[in-house]
Order: C-alpha cells, then sequence, then structure tokens
C-alpha cells in the first residue's frame, strides 16, 4: 500500500498533483502508472541529500560531467539538493536537467539492467572515451522498474500511445512545469524490445498525449 494524497508537505512547501488527484488506497505501481507525483515525494523522508544523486551516477550514468556523444550538448545533471528541493527532484523538478537522450538512456538501462553511453558519432572516429557507470541495476531493481513501466505502457498514462506495441515494453510519461510557462513541457520516454527512445514538446502538456504518439512511431517503425 502507498496512497498518493492530493497534497504533500515538505520543509515548508505544499506539492500538488495534476489536477489535484489522489489515489487514498492504491500501491505504489497504480501512483506510477497515474504520474501521481506526491507518491514519489512521500519517499524524500526516508532518503540522504546525496541518494538520488548517487543512483542517477552510479547505475544510470547521468550528470558524469560530458557524455561525448560526438557532437556539444547539454547533459543531465540530477544534483544534491536538501528539502523541498530535493523533494521537487524525485519528480525530475526543482535542479534536475535532463535531455531527449538522457531519457531514452534511462529507458534502454531499466530494459538491460546496464548502462551504455548512447553517442551520435561513432567514438572510433576521434577514439574519445564514454562514460561509465559504477554499478549494475540489481536484478529485483530491474524486475520492479519493468513491472510498473510495463503497467503504464498497459493501463496508465502511456496507454494510449503504446497500444499496439506490446508485450515486450514498458513507458513513463512526463509533465515539467516551467517558470513563466502557461502549459508544462510534455515528456515521454519508452522502450520496446531492444529499442529506446525518449521525446519533449515543448509547452505540450501531458506527455502521454504529446511526445508520447512521437516516440510510439519511432519504436514502431523500429520493427
Amino acid at each position: 500500500s502507498h496512497p498518493c494524497p492530493k497534497t504533500y508537505k515538505l520543509a515548508g512547501w505544499t506539492f500538488h498533483n495534476d489536477a489535484d488527484s489522489e489515489i487514498k488506497k492504491g500501491t505504489f505501481k497504480d501512483s506510477f502508472g497515474a504520474s501521481c507525483n506526491n507518491a514519489f515525494i512521500d519517499f524524500a523522508p526516508k532518503l540522504s541529500d546525496s541518494d538520488l544523486t548517487e543512483e542517477a551516477q552510479q547505475v544510470y550514468g547521468l550528470g558524469m560531467d560530458n557524455w561525448a556523444i560526438g557532437v556539444p550538448s547539454f547533459d543531465g545533471s540530477v544534483p544534491v539538493q536538501s528539502g523541498a528541493q530535493m523533494g521537487a527532484s524525485l519528480i525530475g523538478q526543482g535542479g534536475v536537467r535532463m535531455n531527449p537522450l538522457n531519457m531514452a538512456s534511462v529507458a534502454a538501462t531499466v530494459q538491460s539492467g546496464r548502462f551504455h553511453q548512447p553517442y551520435l558519432v561513432s567514438p572510433e572516429v576521434d577514439h574519445r572515451t564514454l562514460a561509465t557507470a559504477s554499478r549494475t541495476m540489481s536484478a529485483k531493481t530491474r524486475s520492479q522498474l519493468k513491472e510498473v513501466m510495463k503497467f503504464t505502457a498497459d493501463y496508465g498514462t502511456a496507454a494510449k500511445a503504446m497500444a499496439g506495441l506490446g508485450p515486450d515494453y514498458g513507458a513513463k510519461t512526463g509533465s515539467a512545469e516551467v517558470d513563466g510557462q502557461k502549459k508544462p513541457n510534455g515528456w515521454f520516454t519508452a522502450y520496446r524490445g531492444d529499442l529506446a527512445a525518449a521525446g519533449v514538446v515543448q509547452a505540450g502538456g501531458h506527455g502521454g498525449d504529446t511526445a508520447g504518439p512521437i516516440v510510439a512511431d519511432l519504436l514502431r517503425m523500429g520493427g
């Protein structure tokens, strides 16, 4: 059991779910599938300020300086945060910064259990060194993540976009609020078989409605 309340107070800040929704008697899988913010933020008191940063670096290869993808890029950053900012990081807000290639890599890491740095230009061209992660994902964590991502693709916020692509698939949607912008950026990351993809639509609103169909079309074309 892991409810997702309408609001959650942390370090003087009150967090809300989209449309003030709530899941009173559900599980974390239900909240993951519904993209219910406060079920994630509820973990903040159980974590140290550096836990999210260390997990991102050690398992997903995120925030390991430059990924050296072959062209100039702004790469993922999951800085150490505290208080309300740490809670915001748990839903990909606050100081967290990502690009679609980062998020495609996250889905790929879940699918395979191991981080492999993506690139746009082969490292054989200039013999550059790719980023590595210091440890692999545990079998238990991988199994649980694949379960909740498949649930999201089957029944959750990604179901409409991912329809007909199963059964070996998983997805996660996101809506990232931006200061001064009426609608949040719509995010979507997913895998199908051994192919992973992600996308963002600026001011797109719900990721499942905007970025989702684009990512799903790419996965569909991948065979």
